[in-house]
C-alpha cells in the first residue's frame, strides 16, 4: 500500500486507536507513538489513543492508560519503553485471542499497533485474522522495530527502528577501546555485540570503526567454518600482527556467533528439542544422557563455563539464550592453547592478553539518533493512517531513505507476504523471515564492502573513532547520518581508507601519527573547534602571564619530621597565573618533555596543544612529545610537538600519539636515568602526566635533580579518571569529567531498559582508583556517575571500609532493597 495527498474530508469521524510494545527495547518507539498520536489527532481532534502497558499481556487482560497530550509531551524525542513498558508475552491460546477480541471491544477499539519485531508482528497478523474472522472492528497493524537489524525486507522495509542507535552506541564503545589499544598496546579487545541470530549490528559497527578481525555468523555458516577453523585464523592474524611488532588489537563477533558454528549449531538444534521433552532436566547428566552421541561428545569437550551457559533457562521461543553464552571467552581460551603450542614449535614468540566486552542492553535504551527520531515518528504517522483508511495485517512502511526527511515515501506491506516457516519448541510455526546478513546478491553491498577491506585491517591500524552520538543538526554534519549498511544497500559507495604516515618502532611502542584526513568525520569537526582557555592565560603566550606567589602550604604538622629526611623545601608557597600588560624579556631556547605515565585518559591530547601554543611565543623553543612513556624517557624516546602535528589531535581521546606506561620514577637508579636522559636531550623542562603515583613521583624528581645540581623545571599534572587526584588545590583531575560522562550515559541507558522491561535488577561494576596512598581504593566516579544517573543503590568502598561491612551485611542491603521495591 502507497500513500497519496488527498484534500482533508469533512465527513471523517473520530476513532479509537490502541498501541502496544512488545519484545526487547529499541531507542525510538516513543517516538512511534508519538506520530500514532499526532497522527490520529490530525485525522479528526476527537480522536482518542489508549496504551496497553507491560507488552500484549495488557491486551488479554485489559490493562491500559489513556495517552493524553500532557503524558506523550513528556516521552517525545526519548529513549526506551518505559512509557508504557513492554513484554515479551505472546497471544498464543484460543483464551488469550478471545480475551484479547473482549477486551478491544468493551473499549471499542478501531485499531491497534503493535510496536515489535519479527515474532511480534507475526502475532499481531494472527491477531489480525482472527478478529476479522471473529467480526471485531478492530484492525490490527505493525511498525518494524527490533535493534538486531533482522526486520527488513528492502525496498519496502529498508531497515528496523532502533538499530541505528543501537550500532552508533556500541560503536562508539568500540572506537574507545580502539584508542585504548592504540594508547597501551598490551591488549587485544574482544567485544561481543547484541543481536540474536543475525550479524547485522557486528557488521555496521566494523564499518563504522575497522576493527582489525570481525567474525561474521552468516560467514561461518557459509563456509562450514569449525571452532578449529576460526580459532586457527585468529592465531594467525595475531602472530602475523605480534611480527610486525603489534601485540594488540581489537576483534569484534556478533553473539550469534556460535549457533552458526556447525558443531554448535547442531547441538544447539538438539538441546532446543530436548529440553523441551518432558522428563529432560536443565542438568549435564541429563542431557548427556538425552543427546546423540555426536553431540554429547561436542558437549562434554567445551569448558565448563560454556556447557553451564547452554544449560540455562530458555528463551520465549525454547531456544539458547545466546546472548548469556560468553563465545568472546571460549574464543579467547582456543586462541591461547594454539598460540601457546606455536609458542613450543618456536614459531611464535609474542604476548596476548585479552579484554573482554559485552555490549547489548547499554544500547536498547539510549536516547534515539536524528535518524531513528524521525524514521520513528514517520512510522508511526504511517500506522494511523493505516488504521484510519480501514486496512489490517500490515506492518508500516517507511522507504526513500537516503533522501530529506519530507522525501520520504510512505506505505504498508501485508504482514503475511514476509512470513516462513521456522522450528518453534519442536513445531513449525510461520513468523517473518529472519534477515541476516547477505553474502552474495543484491543486497550484499555491505559484505562486500567490509570484504575488500578486510586484509588491510588485520595488519594496520586504522581504527575509525566514531565518537558519541550528535544531536545539533545545524553545526555538526555527522548527526544527521544514517547507517553505513543502509547507506550502501540504497546504492552510496563505501568511503575510501585513509592511511596514516609510515608506523616507526620506538622501543617497545609502534609511533603512527594520524593525519587529519584519516579521522572520521565527527573527529575532523573537533579538531575544528577553538579551545576556551581562562582569561589569564587568554593570550596564549608565557609572555603575557606572570606568576604570583601567595600562602604558604605545608603538610600535615605532625608528618613533617618524617617528610624533611625526603625533602628540603616542604613550605612552598601557592602560585597563581595572571595575566600581565608588562611585556618582559621572553624566555629563548625551552626545551620541554612530557611524559605520560598511568592510565589513559581523556583529553591528554589537548594539554599538549596548550603547552605548545603557549611555548609558540618562546624563540628556538620546543617541546618534546616521550614516546613510551617513563620507559621512553630512560631511552630518549623523543618527536618534536609542532601545531601541525597536534592539528589531528586536539580534542581526542586516549594516548595513541605518544603512548603511557604504569612505571616509576621513584628508586634511586630511576631517578639518576631520568636525570640523565634530560640532561642529554638538553631539558630545560619536564611535565610529567599522571595520577597521584606520578605526581608523587614528580616531587622525588624535582628534588632529586634539586639534589644533583640539575637546572631542569619539574612540573606535575593531575590526571586520571578515577579523580583521586582531588584535594583542597586541585579542583578536578584531567579526563574525569569525560569519563564520567561516557559511564553515566550507559548507566542511564541500562536504567532505562530496567524501567521498560521491568523485570531485571542491573549490577554495574565501574572502575576505580587504585589504592595507592590509601588503605581502599577510590569510588569518586562511581558517586559522580550515581549523582548524574540515580541508580537504586550505591555501593561505594570507603562506605563499605569505615563501616566494616561483611559479604552478608552487603547482600542484606541490597536484598532488603529489592524487597522494599
Amino acid at each position: 500500500v502507497e500513500f497519496a495527498a488527498v484534500s482533508e474530508s469533512a465527513d471523517r469521524k473520530p476513532i479509537k486507536v490502541a498501541v502496544v510494545l512488545s519484545g526487547g527495547q529499541a531507542p525510538g518507539g516513543h517516538n512511534v507513538i508519538a506520530g500514532i498520536f499526532d497522527g490520529v489527532k490530525a485525522w479528526h481532534s476527537d480522536s482518542q489513543m489508549i496504551g496497553f502497558l507491560d507488552g500484549p499481556h495488557g491486551i488479554f487482560t485489559g490493562n491500559f492508560v489513556v495517552i493524553t497530550a500532557e503524558i506523550m509531551d513528556g516521552f517525545r524525542n526519548t529513549g526506551g519503553f518505559d512509557m508504557l513498558g513492554s513484554g515479551r508475552h505472546k497471544i498464543e491460546s484460543e483464551e488469550q485471542f478471545q480475551d484479547s477480541m473482549a477486551v478491544c471491544n468493551a473499549i471499542g477499539l478501531d485499531g491497534l499497533v503493535v510496536i515489535g519485531g519479527d515474532d511480534s508482528n507475526t502475532n499481531g497478523a494472527l491477531l489480525a485474522e482472527y478478529f476479522k474472522a471473529h467480526g471485531c472492528k478492530t484492525k490490527v497493524c505493525g511498525a518494524p522495530k527490533t535493534i538486531d537489524g533482522d526486520l527488513k525486507c528492502p525496498p519496502y522495509l529498508p531497515i528496523s527502528f532502533g538499530f541505528d542507535t543501537a550500532c552508533k552506541t556500541y560503536a562508539t564503545l568500540v572506537g574507545n577501546v580502539a584508542v585504548d589499544a592504540l594508547s597501551a598496546q598490551k591488549y587485544y579487545h574482544i567485544v561481543r555485540l547484541m543481536g540474536r541470530s543475525a550479524s547485522n549490528i557486528a557488521l555496521e559497527v566494523a564499518l563504522l570503526t575497522r576493527p582489525n578481525a570481525c567474525l561474521l555468523g552468516e560467514e561461518v555458516a557459509r563456509d562450514k567454518k569449525s571452532l578449529k577453523d576460526i580459532t586457527t585464523d585468529l592465531a594467525d592474524m595475531i602472530e602475523q600482527r605480534s611480527n610486525a611488532g603489534r601485540d594488540y588489537g581489537v576483534i569484534i563477533l556478533p553473539e550469534g556467533l556460535i549457533e552458526f558454528i556447525p558443531e554448535f549449531n547442531q547441538l544447539m538444534s538438539e538441546l532446543n528439542d530436548k529440553l523441551a521433552t518432558p522428563g529432560v532436566e536443565a542438568t549435564e547428566e541429563s542431557v548427556t544422557a538425552a543427546l546423540s552421541p555426536e553431540n554429547a561428545s561436542v558437549f562434554k569437550y567445551l569448558p565448563d563455563f560454556i556447557r553451564a551457559q547452554l544449560l540455562l533457562d530458555r528463551d520465549p521461543h525454547g531456544n539458547v539464550q545466546v546472548a548469556k553464552i560468553e563465545t568472546e571467552k571460549l574464543l579467547a581460551a582456543t586462541v591461547t592453547l594454539e598460540l601457546e603450542r606455536r609458542r613450543a614449535a618456536g614459531t611464535y614468540k609474542g604476548s596476548f592478553s585479552a579484554q573482554f566486552h559485552a555490549y547489548g542492553y547499554e544500547g536498547r535504551a539510549g536516547l534515539p539518533t536524528i535518524f531513528d527520531a524521525s524514521y520513528c515518528y514517520a512510522l508511526g504517522a504511517t500506522a494511523a493512517a493505516l488504521l484510519a483508511n480501514g486496512l489490517t495485517g500490515y506492518i508500516a512502511s517507511v522507504k526513500n531513505l537516503l533522501a530529506p526527511a519530507s522525501e520520504w515515501q510512505c506505505g504498508g506491506v501485508p504482514i503475511t507476504s514476509l512470513c516462513v516457516l521456522e522450528r518453534r519448541k519442536g513445531k513449525d510455526k510461520p513468523v517473518i523471515r529472519k534477515a541476516l546478513v547477505e553474502l552474495e546478491g543484491p543486497m550484499s553491498q555491505p559484505y562486500v564492502a567490509y570484504s575488500k577491506m578486510r586484509d588491510q585491517l588485520r595488519m594496520e591500524d586504522v581504527y575509525n573513532v566514531t565518537g558519541p552520538i550528535q544531536y545539533d543538526m545545524e553545526g555538526c554534519k555527522v548527526s544527521t547520518d544514517i547507517p553505513v549498511t543502509l547507506q550502501l544497500e540504497l546504492g552510496q559507495p563505501p568511503k575510501p581508507l585513509v592511511v596514516s604516515g609510515k608506523a616507526q618502532r620506538m622501543g617497545d611502542f609502534i609511533y603512527a601519527p594520524q593525519s587529519l584526513e584519516s579521522l572520521s568525520e565527527l573527529q575532523q569537526w573537533r579538531c575544528a573547534r577553538s579551545h576556551q582557555v581562562p582569561k589569564a592565560l587568554g593570550e596564549k603566550s608565557i609572555t603575557a602571564v606572570e606568576a604570583h606567589r601567595v600562602s604558604a602550604t605545608m603538610c600535615a604538622e605532625h608528618d613533617m619530621p618524617y617528610v624533611r629526611k625526603f625533602f628540603t623545601t616542604v613550605e612552598a608557597p601557592l602560585v597563581e597565573l595572571k595575566a600581565t600588560d608588562c611585556k618582559g624579556a621572553v624566555p629563548a631556547d625551552q626545551r620541554i618533555a612530557v611524559v605520560f605515565s598511568g592510565r589513559s585518559a581523556p583529553g591528554c591530547h589537548d594539554l599538549l596543544c596548550g603547552l605548545v601554543d603557549a611555548l609558540r611565543s618562546s624563540p628556538g623553543s620546543k617541546v618534546l612529545g616521550v614516546v613510551g612513556g617513563t620507559a621512553g624517557l630512560f631511552e630518549k624516546q623523543t618527536v618534536e610537538l609542532t601545531p601541525e602535528l597536534l592539528k589531528a589531535y586536539a580534542g581526542t581521546g586516549g594516548l595513541e600519539l605518544l603512548g603511557r606506561t604504569v612505571g616509576r620514577l621513584y628508586t634511586e637508579q630511576e631517578l639518576e636515568s631520568a636525570r640523565k636522559a634530560c640532561d642529554e636531550l638538553g631539558l630545560t623542562g619536564l611535565v610529567l602526566v599522571g595520577g597521584t603515583r606520578t605526581n608523587t613521583d614528580t616531587a622525588y624528581v624535582a628534588e632529586h635533580f634539586k639534589r644533583k645540581g640539575s637546572k631542569v623545571s619539574v612540573i606535575g599534572v593531575p590526571c586520571g579518571i578515577e579523580g583521586k587526584m582531588v584535594n583542597e588545590f586541585v579542583e578536578a583531575a584531567l579526563g574525569f569529567d569525560s569519563a564520567c560522562k561516557a559511564v553515566a550515559q550507559l548507566v542511564g541507558n541500562t536504567a532505562i531498559d530496567g524501567s521498560s522491561a521491568r523485570k531485571y535488577y542491573y549490577f554495574m561494576r565501574l572502575m576505580d582508583g587504585a589504592s595507592s596512598g590509601g588503605r581502599v581504593s577510590t569510588s569518586h566516579l562511581a558517586l559522580e556517575v550515581a549523582l548524574q544517573t540515580k541508580p537504586n543503590m550505591l555501593l561505594l568502598t570507603e562506605e563499605v571500609d569505615d563501616k566494616r561491612l561483611s559479604l552478608r551485611e552487603l547482600v542484606k542491603e541490597v536484598a532488603d532493597m529489592v524487597v522494599s521495591r
